[in-house]
């Protein structure tokens, strides 16, 4: 997304040109394609489709120009005009659900800028649910110039990328009801065959906290994932979501691998203000090493900001992709979860330059989401003999990288 809106923002810095803000139809086709004779339309092949969900809901404010641009909206309302204009019976895809589909569309698409124009990109692949190799895959690309506050630039980019991905398939398949029955299920989709598995939408840390292989993050972290993995000293696992809070932004990952290294809670977890902690994580993922960073400092305040809950201060510096690492203690005990960072952008275009100004989540409201769903976990006395060495290496190992993927 920042890549997109600085896309956004270099392109729009280059063009004053302004054009009609007139939404395309379906009822014409891009110059130079044809639909073969004899294909069936409207066509009664029970589809179903899928999109990325960060895809779906992409926006972000432009302040430049002062509105909200929402690729996401484009999105759904261009492909879904054109889905129902030549599958009428298709729906995007519900996970959740269990329904009939004789063909499963899996989109991946994508957005680019250049000159004053909004290039949309679709990669597809079709299933009929009976193999994972796939009866068709290929890539589109339609632009269109950006109308200035109009909104349309997206939506006629996406309506006439899936335009063409529709229509290819439609000549090479030949898709009907018969040819494809509807005798697949949604709830038996392997998702790992939809999902994006070269790149995760959402990075971030978690660690272990008992030896059955349960581990503690941060629940933005996993924001309608469809598949979840952890990854430590180059071993990479499957993860499922056991339970989660979003008041909290805390959620719990099951292995099913039995782990040697976890950390405990402190026993009644007593936090002392002033106390020296250390905060372990994965930050910059894609620019740093995949190995977990740790960062020194203390706990500041026994509160965050106004209106949060259960959250502390501490000035360990952390970065984006450090969100559910453990904050740990001289003596090795769990004394929270990073959950969050002060936004040093808007207060630095305010006047104020912030330092290490980082919140945690308390570990007494993690105890207590722990008992809520049952969950095993041990917990420790302060121990001031400890060697800080032994306890910092405790939690390096303790923690994995965790990725979500759409």
């Amino acid at each position: 997304m920042r890549f997109l809106k600085l896309c956004f923002l270099l392109f729009c810095g280059l063009t004053l040109l302004a054009c009609a803000n007139q939404r395309m139809t379906t009822k014409t086709l891009p110059k130079g394609v044809a639909l073969k004779k004899g294909v069936q339309l409207p066509n009664s092949t029970q589809v179903r489709y899928y999109i990325p969900h960060n895809e779906q809901t992409s926006r972000f404010f432009f302040a430049r120009g002062g509105f909200w641009v929402e690729p996401g909206k484009g999105l759904l309302d261009g492909s879904r005009a054109v889905f129902s204009h030549y599958f009428p019976q298709a729906k995007l895809l519900d996970v959740t659900t269990n329904e009939d589909y004789g063909l499963l569309i899996d989109l991946q698409p994508t957005w680019d800028f250049e000159s004053g124009k909004v290039i949309g990109k679709m990669a597809y692949r079709v299933l009929d649910g009976k193999s994972t190799t796939p009866l068709l895959t290929g890539e589109k690309q339609f632009s269109v110039t950006y109308d200035w506050g109009g909104g349309s630039a997206f939506y006629n980019a996406a309506l006439r990328t899936t335009q063409l991905v529709l229509i290819d398939i439609l000549n090479k398949l030949e898709p009907s009801a018969e040819k494809y029955p509807a005798v697949n299920k949604t709830a038996a989709i392997d998702l790992k065959d939809l999902a994006n598995m070269e790149k995760p939408v959402s990075l971030g840390t978690g660690f272990y906290f008992n030896s059955i292989g349960q581990l503690l993050t941060a629940n933005h972290v996993l924001d309608e994932c469809l598949i979840i993995r952890v990854q430590s000293e180059g071993k990479e696992l499957d993860a499922t979501l056991k339970a989660s809070s979003s008041l909290l932004d805390l959620a719990v990952l099951n292995t099913g691998t039995a782990s040697t290294q976890y950390l405990p809670l402190r026993k009644n977890q007593e936090l002392i203000l002033g106390e020296m902690v250390s905060s372990v994580g994965y930050p910059l993922q894609g620019l740093l090493a995949e190995t977990p960073n740790l960062t020194r400092g203390n706990v500041s305040a026994k509160s965050g900001m106004k209106g949060s809950l259960g959250h502390f201060q501490f000035s360990a510096p952390i970065q984006p992709g450090t969100s559910g690492g453990p904050i740990i203690s001289e003596s090795g005990q769990v004394l929270g979860v990073a959950v969050s960072t002060l936004n040093s952008k808007y207060l630095i275009e305010k006047g104020i330059l912030p330092q290490n100004v980082n919140f945690g989540l308390d570990a007494k409201y993690v105890a207590q989401f722990l008992r809520k769903h049952q969950f095993s976990f041990s917990e420790t006395a302060i121990d001031t003999k400890n060697n800080i060495q032994t306890s910092n290496d405790a939690a390096l190992a303790a923690s994995v990288r965790v990725a979500c993927y759409q």
